[in-house]
């Protein structure tokens, strides 16, 4: 990858740099994030979408239609997941394709500024290539049934429900941007979307002065989170110089924007930086989606201001192109921040490994 795409690729880990330390984990305010109620009309909903886009770039979703049931059950599967002998999860280790089980300490190349992230993780897409060479490409890595019941059927139940809310949001968004409702149906026709259940380990706890977190501050790749935790606290995002906490609210979801949609919209709705701050042991499955893989991102017309040039660069790029090249980018940005302080006196302390009892 030449210098200059690899430049535009790692313009958001300006934002996750300079957020660093920006504010402790004491220093957070209690600002209400909005809702959008799912159950109300179209025009009333588009609107307090378009809001809480521009504002925030975070929402909680109401009257979704997803049972309480169901995401207990899911969170019943993760827990029966996480429970296994570290071996067990070990022999789904994740691979390039970036399906499988990731230990505790792995999978923060989204900010390269911070420890590993303070969790461990299973990821699974909606769909499944023989293709093994491409990023974010493969056949996911479930655990035998005999291992976990139940976990993989539950999983992909919940993937199915989470992939319809997706859809709900996805209209509200279009019509937030005096789009046809219809409008993004065809760049999510073949999405490349997947759930992960997070487990953050009891006995790990954050400290945002020495750039410990579950997940350290980041933006997501993607265009949406959907995101549904336990009633465990932790979730934080940057608005302004201000952390806001986000806790979880009974029945809801959290969705939040990710890097493609403040691309199409050349920043008009946010993809806005945060993090985790972990303070016990705690539960969360987001579900993520991205555009087809060859989804064009150029910026909507009707967010381009006449005359002026487009905040992002390139002027367009593709799903895949983009997913790839931020991957790219950050692991190369972090590869590089390791090499410069070889021989420097380390800033941050050793990560110590996870207490993990034996099942």
């Amino acid at each position: 990858m030449d210098a200059a795409n690899l430049s535009w690729a790692s313009a958001p880990l300006t934002r996750i740099q300079a957020a660093q330390g920006r504010k402790g984990i004491e220093e957070t305010t209690h600002l209400q994030v909005p809702v959008v109620d799912l159950a109300e009309p179209d025009e009333v909903a588009a609107q307090k979408m378009r809001s809480a886009c521009e504002d925030y770039g975070f929402l909680y979703v109401a009257n979704h239609g997803v049972s309480q049931q169901l995401v207990d059950e899911q969170f019943s599967a993760s827990k029966r997941f996480f429970a296994q002998p570290l071996k067990s999860k070990l022999a789904l280790k994740a691979d390039r394709g970036n399906r499988g089980y990731f230990p505790f300490g792995t999978g923060s190349a989204k900010n390269p500024f911070s420890q590993e992230d303070r969790k461990e993780a299973f990821n699974a897409y909606g769909f499944e290539t023989e293709d093994l060479d491409q990023p974010f490409h493969g056949r996911n890595k479930w655990p035998a049934e005999e291992h976990v019941p139940g976990f993989r059927s539950t999983m992909e139940r919940y993937y199915g429900a989470m992939h319809s809310v997706a859809q709900r949001v996805l209209r509200l968004l279009a019509l937030a941007l005096d789009l046809p409702a219809d409008f993004f149906n065809e760049r999510f026709s073949r999405p490349v979307a997947n759930i992960r259940a997070v487990h953050y380990i009891a006995g790990q706890p954050s400290n945002a002065d020495q750039g410990i977190f579950g997940v350290g501050p980041h933006t997501d790749w993607g265009a949406l989170t959907i995101l549904a935790t336990d009633n465990e606290r932790g979730l934080q995002i940057c608005v302004g110089s201000t952390w806001i906490d986000v806790d979880p609210r009974p029945g809801m979801f959290v969705v939040n924007l990710g890097d493609m949609v403040d691309r199409w919209t050349n920043g008009r709705f946010r993809s806005t930086l945060h993090r985790v701050v972990n303070t016990s042991e705690r539960f969360s499955t987001p579900f993520f989606l991205a555009a087809n893989w060859d989804a064009e991102l150029a910026v909507l017309p009707n967010c381009q201001v006449a005359g002026e040039l487009a905040e992002v660069a390139p002027a367009t790029t593709t799903c895949g192109a983009w997913l790839t090249m931020r991957r790219t980018a950050e692991y190369d940005k972090k590869r590089r921040i390791v090499e410069e302080e070889s021989e420097a006196a380390p800033q941050l302390p050793v990560l110590g490994a996870p207490q993990i009892r034996a099942q």
